[in-house]
Formats: structure tokens, sequence, C-alpha cells
């Protein structure tokens, strides 16, 4: 049998770069931007969704396996003898950043795309934007996690809240916020309403470890236990009314009858 074909699963899902950052022309570059970019599209950067923006970018490029190329910068060229574990590595930031760069051009303003062009690293484009964009850091950190703790389940489902809730903790992680696993855990149990105080207890004294998202499918299941309570509850609340009600008309009428012959 030959060897795979350019239209073979192998190499469409393949992790390796279609072409070299040397070599790259824009319309392979903006080819090989991640799907997701899509959705960035939708709401382009502008100075009011940043926070937003950077959440989603971060987002995509956690799905890409590649969010470690805001935060590192270019590492030294290796030279010709270098070892091929270091030019690997070299080769890794290379695509990363390449990828990056795009991901990030493609989903913002003309006037910032000509602005953040020159710029090579990544970092530099992240750190560029959030000084022009990001709201003073200690202020907005202190807004987000207020706006976190203050967040309370008053109505609708148990997933849509703990996703309003990771979404929040998202949002203070963007902005710099050193949230540990077991705050965000505390964060999210305590927000919830009485009716899983059992759940609560339960969860602290057998000291379970779940990270949100297992939280939440755990309250999912939760709250469908509660809906099933509830319901068995009222229906025997609705059966007793029934019966106490036939037992009281049953009650008027033997008075009536009783008092008819005086009446006469």
């Amino acid at each position: 049998m030959g060897g795979a074909t350019g239209n073979s699963p192998e190499s469409q899902f393949s992790d390796e770069p279609p072409w070299s950052p040397e070599s790259a022309t824009a319309e392979d570059k903006i080819a090989s931007v991640n799907p997701l970019a899509t959705i960035l599209n939708q709401k382009p950067l502008d100075r009011n969704n940043y926070d937003l923006w950077k959440t989603n970018t971060y987002i995509g490029l956690d799905f890409e396996r590649i969010k470690f190329i805001t935060t590192t910068p270019k590492p030294q060229e290796p030279a010709t003898n270098a070892s091929e574990e270091t030019k690997k590595q070299f080769a890794d930031w290379q695509w990363a950043n390449t990828k990056t760069h795009c991901y990030i051009l493609a989903n913002i303003a003309e006037h910032l795309q000509k602005q953040l062009d020159s710029l090579e690293c990544v970092s530099e484009m992240i750190q560029t934007l959030d000084g022009m964009y990001a709201k003073s850091s200690s202020t907005a950190r202190q807004a987000t996690i207020g706006a976190l703790m203050n967040t309370r389940m008053t109505g609708g489902s148990v997933w849509d809240h703990c996703l309003k809730m990771m979404a929040h903790i998202s949002t203070a992680e963007v902005m710099g916020a050193k949230l540990e696993q077991e705050m965000k855990i505390d964060m999210i149990l305590e927000s919830l309403p009485d009716s899983f105080s059992q759940f609560k207890m339960n969860y602290n004294m057998n000291k379970l470890k779940l990270t949100p998202v297992e939280l939440m499918h755990e309250l999912e299941s939760t709250e469908r236990s509660l809906g099933k309570q509830g319901s068995a509850y009222h229906a025997e609340s609705s059966s007793k009314s029934k019966r106490n009600l036939r037992v009281e008309r049953r009650t008027r009428s033997r008075r009536e009858q009783v008092q008819l012959p005086n009446q006469l």
C-alpha cells in the first residue's frame, strides 16, 4: 500500500504545520487559523469588550494547546550543532507563535492590525493590548471578584448558574486573580440556595475533591433528585388536601341534617 495522501485523515489531523514559518504566504497563514476564530469574528475586539475578547482568545489557544505562547518570549535561535531537542523546542515555539500571531490579527480591527503586525512575539502583542485596553488591574480585578462572591442562584437551573460562576472565575483569572481550585469550589457552593444544604454538608464531611465541571454534573444530579422529592411531596400534599376536603364536606352535610329538624 502507498503512503497517506494529502487528503487522508492522517494528514488532515496532523499536528505538524503544513508550511514552514519562513516560507509561509498570507493565504497559508489564514488557512491555518483555528476555526474557533470564527467565534471571535462575531465579536471583534473593541475598547468595551477586551476582557471577553481575551478570555475567548485564551479558550481557543488552550484548545490548540498553545496558550503558553502568550507569556513565552522568543527563545534564542539554536546553533547549527545544537541538539535535536533544542531545535525542536525552537521550531515548536515558531509554529505556535506564527499561528497565534495570525489568530490575533484575524480578530482585531484594521488599525490594530497595522499597529501589531510589526511585533514579532505574541507575548509582546498581548502586553501592548493590555496597555491599550485593560482597565486598572487592581480596580477591575476587585470588581470582578466582588461580582463573583456576591452572585447567588435565585432561579433557573443549577447548570446555568454554575456556567455563570465559571465565567466569572475565568474572567477573574484572565485579569490576574490567583484562585486555587478549592477556592473556586467554595465560591460555587456558597452561591447555592438552602435547598442544596445537604449536598454541601456531604461534600465537606466527605472531603470530596472535584473540579468545577465535575461539581456542576453532581449538582445537576442533585437538582433532579430534589425535583422528584418535591413532586412526590406535592402529590402527597394534594392527596391529603382532597381527603380532608371530602371529610369536611361529609361533616358539614351531617351537621346540616342534624340542624334541619330544629328549623322545622
